[in-house]
């Protein structure tokens, strides 16, 4: 017995599921760091100098340079996300120093690679071994490593900021880099103590060691336990009728060529544009990027400024915590009704407090102290709503079969809208100042009739069922779910007969050994 399988066969099936979300939290923290490192390396004198984007006073003289080097990393991701899921499907969900410019370049590429893999393969597998009811609840309590990831990396760049002459400056954004280590650390150790995905498994033929897994998990060791019989059956028999699809590719999947009634190809624009809308349409890179703005706006210094900044992230923090125990109850779609409309009101409140700002500089730092608020509200309704759907909704619409190749398509939308957003954001701002905030509000009050009509309801169904919720022709979700209904009358009648079909072979296996022993 191989050392992860005696570990994790001692634990229980509680503890167990609480490991592996712990380790899938250490991987998803990593992204945290990753993404929020240059936040505090951007601002360190002596990096600015070094890449080439600052003068001797560290003033930027060379914003594209700048916002180049960051949106490297999501390039980096937008690759790593299709070799992740080819990978992932392939080999299963456990396995997958700057001196100058080039060297940042190529680190921060890599980067984006490792991220991309950890994005497409962590939230896969916590949602392929968490109970269908708790499976938003699971994957929303690993990110919140995520905003924790983020909000330790703020810290450490305003911790790191009083140390501006160790080593020349140098020490300051260098010890910021290295500080993303941690998580990883601990997630090596995690990935050698817990076991494979079993819905991989019995994909690859495993079927033995799958549902001993789907046994610890859900039936604490007991084989006769109902919850642990109906998920391995309902897993061997999708999986059956999965083998009646023809193998596929990225292209194909995303035009949807010859996946007849799954219909691939729809469920690839919903996990890609869903991110896109969430990274770039929500105005969360407009909010993050300007806060610092807003808070200098209000009268605040840049030290207390760079504090409230990370503060603000630590809200993130609580906001995803509530996602973690509503998104199950609440479900998708009313998830995403809630957090549109708050969310446009906040963005709408935030433009016109700045323009009041502007208009009344006699109150600007009353209309500077209102925004401020309203930025630390927005981020605690969008780490409650709108960011975990877009994570969640991929790990749960693709069949097993593809499941980490169809995630890579929504951690492509995830690179694209947040690289596009750090971009782009700046231009906006640049040229019609706060009405940057109406365009995203705007844009929140048209999600919610998108969402009515195209993304269907995931929340409490299992991930064997997702095929018969897109097996409609129909893109709008009202004939999905008439379609829905159908086809699970029909699995329920194809398990009853293997139950049945099971039975015989007991009761005949009985007649032979008596027959037998006579």
């Amino acid at each position: 017995m191989a050392p992860r399988e005696k570990y994790w066969r001692k634990l229980s099936g509680d503890k167990l599921l609480k490991l592996i979300v712990a380790v899938s939290a250490m991987a998803i923290a990593y992204e945290g760091m990753s993404q929020g490192v240059m936040g505090a390396v951007n601002v360190a004198p002596e990096y600015g100098r070094r890449m080439g984007f600052a003068d001797e006073d560290g003033n930027v003289i060379k914003p594209s340079l700048q916002g180049g080097i960051v949106s490297t990393y999501y390039a980096g991701s937008l690759f790593g996300a299709f070799w992740a899921g080819a990978f992932s499907d392939r080999y299963g969900r456990v396995k997958a120093s700057a001196i100058n410019l080039a060297h940042m370049l190529v680190a921060r590429v890599c980067a984006g690679i490792g991220v991309a893999f950890i994005i497409v393969i962590a939230p896969a597998w916590t949602a392929e071994l968490s109970p269908a009811a708790e499976r938003g609840k699971m994957i929303a309590l690993t990110f919140l490593a995520n905003f924790g990831g983020i909000t330790l990396s703020a810290w450490i760049g305003f911790a790191t900021s009083f140390a501006e002459k160790l080593g020349g400056g140098a020490f300051r954004w260098r010890f910021c880099f290295a500080s993303q280590a941690l998580p990883l650390l601990f997630l090596l150790a995690g990935t050698i103590l817990i076991p494979e995905s079993p819905r991989w498994l019995v994909k690859v033929g495993r079927r033995e060691e799958a549902f001993d897994i789907i046994c610890k998990i859900r039936g604490n060791d007991d084989p006769n336990n109902p919850l642990v019989q109906r998920e391995y059956n309902e897993i061997i028999t999708v999986i059956e009728m999965e083998k009646e699809t023809p193998s596929t590719n990225y292209l194909k999947m995303f035009f949807g060529i010859g996946s007849g009634e799954i219909h691939v190809g729809r469920r690839i624009q919903l996990a890609f544009w869903l991110q896109v809308l969430m990274q770039y349409g929500t105005g969360i890179a407009a909010v993050v990027i300007y806060s610092g703005t807003i808070f200098r706006t209000a009268g605040f210094d840049d030290e207390k400024s760079n504090w409230l900044s990370a503060l603000n992230m630590m809200v993130g923090i609580l906001g995803t915590a509530i996602a973690a125990f509503t998104i199950d109850r609440v479900g998708r779609r009313r998830t995403l009704y809630w957090g549109a409309i708050t969310l446009g009101i906040i963005l709408f409140a935030i433009g016109g407090l700045n323009r009041g700002a502007i208009d009344h500089p006699e109150h600007r730092e009353k209309y500077g102290t209102a925004a401020a608020a309203m930025v630390f509200l927005y981020v605690l309704v969008f780490s409650s709503s709108w960011l975990m759907i877009p994570f969640i909704y991929p790990t749960e619409i693709f069949p097993t079969w593809l499941r980490a190749k169809g995630n890579a398509f929504g951690v492509a939308g995830w690179a694209i809208g947040f690289g596009g957003g750090s971009l782009l954001v700046p231009i906006m701002f640049s040229g019609i100042g706060e009405k940057t905030f109406y365009v995203f509000g705007a844009a929140m009050f048209f999600y919610i009739p998108v969402v009515y009509c195209f993304l269907p309801e995931t929340a409490g169904r299992t991930l064997e069922a997702m095929d018969f919720l897109f097996a409609s022709d129909s893109w709008f979700t009202w004939e999905e779910e008439k379609v829905y209904r159908q086809k699970m009358e029909e699995l329920e009648t194809r398990l009853q007969s293997r139950k049945v079909d099971e039975k015989d072979m007991v009761m005949t296996g009985i007649k032979i050994a008596i027959s037998r022993s006579e």
